[in-house]
């Protein structure tokens, strides 16, 4: 088959291969002889009709393969599965696991190259989109002593080689962690010689961290329809703490005020399909406390949707003022895009009670880099709100993120806040912290509203 047909042949079978409803995970080309097409899928009831389906659309003589999550969690490496696509062109893999996991282990095999015994294994943990690289210690020391200086040249040729595999496609390259062990997360092996590592400690640590559900993770099971690899609503248990300042002003002070805001949330999963998230916070805006705490409850696909209940409560100093907020709220998760809804309604015998809502647009430009916007309505009053943030990743304070807040509202109230966030847990980008551990928080939204309705009331009567 000349060139062109051969290209004409795979972007109409990528058309098709779309327009079947089946969990069709990779499609692959065999260049030699006869140029046949085999579709992989996700085994599912109904093969015989599947199968029709697939022929009927791409031809009869494409061959297509059932593989059960058994089957494809069973290698004990990257290297190991991927043999099972070798020579065969990859045409069709939605998830882009395949080709990550090639671009992966072409980038361990020049890791290898240049640090030789120095590496004691590499490691993917697909849920981090992490490649974490485990040194051997034995070569690195000098008695008791550890050859720092060669610590950075060492993760300088890591991320080279890195960055020469995955050169067609950046966008896909995982972060780098280097370090004397491996990490309490799910791993997947990248190469054959990882798993035979040559330390005791080493290999029990591997044993008690690798799982087949690391596998599943990398090739988007969940994506394809296996409900039994879709990721749990928490990934795991973490914290994250909240730290900012700045100035708010209204029409009533007629002066920037200062402000600062502190904030914490401790969020569970509970069971696979479940989590929970406890809030806790304060404010201080010109002097005036508030203080209150939050809890969340929800449900959640991390690569689709959250859906959840909610309930806060805040406390003010100057005139006692105290408001309750209860309600349901929901996440969807669009690729680099989130939308981010709530609704419910506000109890008080202090400040006006009816309906709230919020609505926020989350663009991550990068994993690590999130700009969004919204409005809210609260006692029929509406307000503006934009935050951006920042995970820089650097290996000292992995979890450390750079923010900026800024709110707009009825007579004239705004605010800019600025500070930080550490993230405590598994390490992972800010785009799957965000999906993948703790929703956002009520919290610092509701002490806001406290505080309009604090400056309405010394409009009013005064502050004390």
């Amino acid at each position: 088959m000349s060139t062109g047909k051969s290209q004409f042949r795979r972007e109409s079978a990528v058309e098709q291969l779309q327009s079947i409803a089946a969990p069709i995970f990779a499609a692959t080309l065999q260049n030699s002889g006869a140029n046949r097409l085999t579709v992989h899928v996700s085994a599912v009831a109904g093969r015989k009709t599947v199968t029709a389906a697939i022929k009927s659309a791409l031809g009869d003589e494409t061959r297509v393969r059932f593989h059960t999550p058994a089957n494809l969690t069973s290698p004990r490496s990257l290297e190991q599965l991927v043999r099972r696509f070798a020579g065969d062109e990859i045409v069709y893999d939605p998830t882009q696991a395949i080709v990550r996991a090639k671009a992966l282990i072409e980038g361990s095999v020049s890791v290898r190259k240049s640090l030789g015994g120095k590496v004691e294994g590499l490691f993917y943990a697909p849920r981090q989109r992490t490649l974490y690289v485990a040194l051997n210690s034995r070569k690195l020391t000098i008695g008791d002593k550890l050859k720092v200086g060669e610590l950075a040249e060492i993760e300088r040729n890591i991320i080279n080689s890195l960055s020469a595999a995955f050169a067609a496609r950046m966008a896909e390259c995982p972060a780098v962690r280097v370090g004397f062990g491996i990490p309490r997360t799910e791993l997947v092996p990248v190469d054959a010689l990882s798993v035979g590592g040559t330390g005791a400690g080493f290999m029990q640590g591997l044993k008690r961290y690798w799982k087949p559900a690391a596998i599943a993770a990398l090739l988007g099971f969940g994506a394809a329809g296996s409900a039994a690899a879709q990721d749990p609503a928490v990934s795991a248990p973490n914290l994250k703490v909240i730290g900012e300042t700045g100035v708010t002003s209204t029409s009533t002070s007629g002066a920037n005020q200062s402000t600062w805001v502190l904030g914490g949330s401790l969020t569970l999963p509970v069971g696979e399909n479940w989590g929970v998230q406890i809030e806790g916070g304060a404010a201080n805006i010109g002097g005036d406390s508030v203080y209150g705490t939050a809890g969340h409850v929800f449900t959640r696909n991390p690569d689709s949707y959250l859906l959840g209940l909610f309930a806060a409560y805040a406390n003010e100093d100057s005139f006692g003022l105290e408001a309750t907020r209860v309600g349901a709220e929901a996440e969807v998760y669009l690729h680099q895009i989130s939308v981010l809804a709530k609704a419910g309604y506000q109890f008080s015998s202090t400040v006006p009670e009816g309906f709230v809502g919020d609505i926020e647009l989350k663009w991550y430009v990068t994993d690590n880099f999130a700009v969004s916007a919204g409005g809210g309505i609260a006692d029929q009053s509406g307000v503006g709100h934009g935050n951006v943030e920042w995970q820089p990743g650097f290996s000292a304070l992995p979890g450390l993120a750079f923010r900026v807040d800024g709110t707009i509202g009825e007579d004239d109230f705004h605010s800019i806040l600025g500070g930080i966030t550490y993230y405590f847990g598994t390490n992972a980008s800010l785009k799957d912290r965000q999906r993948r551990q703790d929703p956002e928080m009520e919290l610092i939204r509701l002490f806001k509203h406290v505080e309009q309705q604090r400056e309405k009331l010394c409009a009013q009567y005064g502050c004390p």
